[in-house]
């Protein structure tokens, strides 16, 4: 019986060993995930403008350009996040620190209601640092639970493209270029997902803080792409309009990406194309709307 228990003690220990080590090597060599182990530290910033999103943001708004253009800015989007999440990032952020002037919500619709699902589902990453729960990482371990990064620590240790990829001030930026030989559908249906509990939520939350927010579509593939109007008001309630600046217009992405150069991944923009975009949004929308 003992000698059973020792067994059972070593084989634990082990397996706390490799979880922490897995840990070890997910905050040095993940770039993603030590993205939301600093934010979750933060304290006092004072930055002007905060992006928020999912993947389509974080490597589509290049924070750099921006606070170049004299507007501090921070991008806070995280990969797979739903809005529920973005939420809680944001309520966190307001929590301990200074509030910005405004907040750029970068929607993904181009690759359907993921984003602005109704049907609440969970950030792992987020929730590892921003809801510690020690019960939850037993049943749990951080090995099941971030597999998936293991994948992009491969990737890293034989692309020299991933190596060289770097994270600056929370965008994803990289050269790497996959071309996109998608073609553009005149028939494509115009999103319907912005009824969105939690985006209602982000929404009434800046406006209670006096920032002014903005809502706008990230460009996707052509395939992914609409005939919507740049700008579109809709009726979110009998008494509540939002507006929708539309980066994924066919004619506006036509003219500001190159498929064959500015691609990342399907949706998802490479540094070139990311600062192609950024000053798009930054000339045609945030500058006329911030005031200082």
């Amino acid at each position: 019986m003992k000698k059973f228990l020792k067994k059972c003690l070593v084989f634990l220990g082990i397996v706390v060993i490799v979880n922490l080590l897995f840990l070890f090597l997910l905050l040095n060599f993940a770039p993603g995930f030590k993205k939301v182990y600093e934010m979750s530290k933060f304290q006092n910033k004072d930055f002007d403008l905060i992006v928020l999103g999912n993947s389509m943001a974080l490597d589509g708004v290049d924070a750099n350009y921006i606070s170049e253009k004299g507007i501090k800015t921070y991008n806070l989007a995280v990969a797979g996040n739903h809005v529920s999440t973005t939420l809680k990032l944001f309520e966190n952020y307001l929590e301990h620190n200074k509030k910005p002037k405004m907040v750029v919500v970068g929607l993904s619709s181009a690759v359907g209601k993921s984003y602005l699902n109704p049907v609440l589902y969970h950030n792992p990453e987020v929730d590892f640092f921003y809801q510690p729960n020690f019960w939850q990482n037993i049943k749990n371990p951080p090995m099941l639970n971030f597999q998936w990064l293991a994948i992009d620590m491969i990737k890293i240790l034989l692309s020299k493209e991933h190596r060289n990829a770097t994270m600056e001030n929370g965008q994803w930026r990289t050269k790497k270029v996959i071309p996109d030989n998608s073609s553009f559908n005149p028939n494509r249906a115009a999103p319907k997902y912005y009824d969105n509990v939690y985006l209602h939520k982000l929404i009434k939350l800046c406006k209670k803080n006096n920032i002014k927010i903005l809502l706008v579509e990230i460009t996707g593939s052509k395939k992914s792409q609409n005939s919507v109007p740049f700008v579109k008001e809709y009726l979110v309630s009998k008494d509540e309009k939002i507006t929708v600046y539309n980066l994924n217009n066919f004619k506006i992405a036509s003219e500001l990406i190159n498929p064959q150069t500015d691609w990342l991944a399907p949706d998802h923009l490479n540094v070139f194309g990311a600062t192609k975009e950024t000053q798009f949004l930054y000339e045609k929308i945030i500058q006329p709307n911030y005031t200082k």
